[in-house]
C-alpha cells in the first residue's frame, strides 16, 4: 500500500498535466462582443457631420417614432439600427440625388448639446 505522502507528488503532477491543457488564452483573443451603445435607441442626441455641408452638420435626435428628422431627406429610420448602418443609409439617401459621394460621419453625443448645434425639428 502506498503512503499517503508519497501519493501528494503524484496528484499534484497530474493535476497540473490535465490544467496545462485548459488554458484560457491560447492564440488571439477574441474579439470583443458589439457594445450595446452600437444601436441606436429612441431619445439619443446623434452629432452628424456632412463634409462640406455645414448646414446639414449638427446634432439631431431620434425622434419618438424612431427616425431622424433632416429637412433635405425627411424622416430616416434609426431606433433599433446599428450606428454604423445608420451613418450608410444617411449617406446613400443623401446621394440619392441631393448630393455627389457624400462623406458623413455620425457619432452618438453622450453630454449636453450646446443649443447652437441642434437642428430644427417638425412639430
Amino acid at each position: 500500500m502506498l503512503h499517503p505522502r508519497s501519493f501528494a507528488p503524484v496528484a499534484a503532477l497530474m493535476l497540473l498535466l490535465a490544467l496545462g491543457g485548459c488554458s484560457l488564452w491560447q492564440g488571439e483573443p477574441p474579439p470583443p462582443p458589439a457594445p450595446r451603445t452600437e444601436i441606436l435607441e429612441r431619445g439619443d442626441m446623434l452629432f452628424v457631420r456632412v463634409s462640406g455641408e455645414e448646414s446639414l452638420s449638427g446634432v439631431y435626435p431620434v425622434r419618438p417614432d424612431g427616425t431622424v428628422w433632416m429637412d433635405l431627406i425627411g424622416a430616416l429610420p434609426a431606433a433599433g439600427v446599428a450606428l454604423p448602418a445608420f451613418q450608410e443609409s444617411l449617406r446613400q439617401r443623401l446621394a440619392g440625388g441631393y448630393l455627389r459621394q457624400p462623406v458623413v460621419d455620425v457619432t452618438r453625443v453622450t453630454g449636453p448639446v450646446a443649443p447652437s448645434l441642434r437642428m430644427s425639428q417638425p412639430q
